[in-house]
């Protein structure tokens, strides 16, 4: 997970104490009760992630969307829960994975969903950790599928469309900068991407060696970066 600790622990059902345990302490804070309805403290919870955010991000940020935002860190929570309660039943992992977002996808449901599915990548490999065979690595994969600016560093992913957020430079610069931080060179081939790629990396490319090898067709040389 991204800058985050992997404790998991148990307490009362709350989808703001979860937004807020996860946003300023690194822990992820759940239980095996089902979790209550979200009410006006876990949105401001959201807010305020979302004005993290976009503190961090280079450039101007998607408008923040609200029912995106509830959205995902309610199925976030669920994620959290089968990954800690292995006793959870199937029925409710299924119904939780069947409850898709209902806003149009855009860069501003793409951005607010990813102030929470940017832990995805973290949570996948706990549960391969776990158990690689577990239905739920394959529904973890569905999601991270789903949203792929969250997803760079996830592995074996396929047919991913970047067209919900690719065109708004702050999200593009976001997604390559991961791409980069995570060697991920399953992300390029997509000229946009590759594209911005190479002007980033310019004759720095023993930056990213590996990515740079897949972009300029050769290894990085001493030259190169001089």
């Amino acid at each position: 997970m991204e800058n985050t600790g992997q404790t998991l622990s148990e307490a009362g059902p709350s989808l703001a104490s979860f937004v807020h345990a996860l946003a300023n302490d690194g822990r992820i804070v759940v239980s095996s009760e089902p979790i209550a309805a979200p009410d006006e403290s876990a949105l401001t919870e959201l807010v305020e992630l979302n004005q993290r955010g976009q503190a961090e991000l280079a450039g101007e940020a998607p408008d923040f969307s609200s029912e995106t935002a509830l959205w995902a860190a309610n199925l976030l929570y669920q994620i959290c829960q089968f990954v800690v309660c292995r006793d959870i039943g199937e029925w409710q992992i299924a119904a939780a994975f069947a409850n898709e977002c209902s806003t149009a996808r855009g860069p501003d449901t793409d951005w607010s969903a990813d102030l929470l599915f940017r832990h995805l990548p973290g949570l996948i490999r706990l549960a391969q950790q776990l158990s690689n065979g577990d239905p739920l690595v394959q529904e973890l994969k569905k999601v991270a599928a789903t949203w792929p600016l969250s997803s760079v560093g996830v592995p074996e992913l396929a047919e991913l469309n970047l067209d919900t957020f690719i065109a708004h430079p702050a999200l593009a610069r976001l997604y390559a900068d991961r791409i980069v931080a995570a060697a991920d060179t399953s992300r390029l081939g997509d000229p946009r991407v590759d594209e911005l790629l190479r002007a980033d990396l310019g004759i720095h490319r023993e930056l990213a060696p590996e990515i740079a090898k897949r972009l300029f067709g050769k290894e990085p040389s001493a030259e190169a970066s001089k």
